[in-house]
């Protein structure tokens, strides 16, 4: 918390800059993105994958010179931290979800909504590589698909995933079909307005089979919103649990079949929800 001071005073001075010199800025701070390799390159590939996978497989320790010290500096922001905890999170309660559908249903069905890399999905599925599994990865990005794509050959997996390069909007037509057990949605409700986020949750509830979950997940508001905004490029809509919680029940999930954990930092929710009929 004594690094927040630092970060306001530095997302202050860039916001004087963008004022004076336009938002499209080459180096928004020599102390961030000017200095670091590794910050210039999430700062460029903000709201995309690039720069989730960047964060999740960040090593602390591994360069010892004064870049190295840099990078380690701020890959330990709190908002950088919690979101390595949301990847540990999401892994761990899809596998505990995986495993008891596996006890009661003769195949389990996945999918990843906006799912990027799909990182902690594959490495979950890896576990469970030689059991009945399926999952679809639905995103708009190719890219995205090409890498996880790449992950998948690498856990040896690739057959039991379908890759489908498409809006959220194809949701209900590929989940009619599919009928999925499990629909994982992390790091996209942050994109939405209330009225989509509704939406989307609703469309869900309707495509999951009975007894079926939902893993969703979203931001809390946090002391680094200001520095992500203006020094990161990274515009997030920030949802209090009230907030959340309305959404995620406000058609279809019963609240008493659904909770809400925050990761010990309680920058970052997962809603568990499951439809009960």
């Amino acid at each position: 918390f004594l690094m927040i001071p630092i970060i306001w005073l530095l997302a202050l001075w860039v916001v004087i800059k963008k004022k004076f010199f336009g938002s499209n800025l080459k180096i928004n701070t020599f102390w961030f993105d000017g200095l670091s390799p590794n910050c210039r390159a999430i700062k460029e590939n903000a709201t995309k994958w690039r720069a989730l996978d960047i964060i999740y497989n960040y090593q602390p320790g591994k360069n010892n010179s004064f870049i190295g010290k840099v990078n380690d500096f701020w890959n330990n922001l709190l908002s950088v931290r919690a979101t390595r905890n949301r990847l540990r999170l999401v892994k761990y309660y899809l596998e505990k979800e995986i495993q008891n559908f596996l006890s009661n249903y003769s195949e389990v069905r996945l999918i990843s909504v906006a799912s990027g890399s799909a990182q902690g999905v594959i490495e979950v599925m890896e576990k469970f590589k030689k059991k009945p599994i399926r999952g679809i990865f639905l995103d708009l990005d190719s890219t995205a698909l090409e890498y996880s794509r790449m992950l998948a050959e690498k856990a040896y997996i690739k057959e039991k995933i379908i890759y489908v390069n498409k809006s959220v909007r194809e949701l209900e037509e590929i989940g009619r079909e599919f009928q999925p057990h499990i629909v994982e949605v992390v790091g996209f409700l942050m994109y939405r307005t209330k009225e989509k986020a509704i939406k989307l949750v609703e469309r869900i509830y309707h495509i999951l089979v009975p007894n079926g979950v939902l893993l969703i997940s979203q931001d809390n508001h946090i002391l680094e919103k200001p520095f992500l905004y203006y020094v990161v490029n990274w515009p997030l809509i920030y949802r209090s649990p009230k907030e959340f919680s309305e959404i995620i029940i406000r058609e279809g999930f019963n609240p008493k079949h659904c909770k809400i954990i925050y990761e010990p930092l309680k920058m970052h929710g997962l809603a568990i929800c499951r439809k009960i009929i």
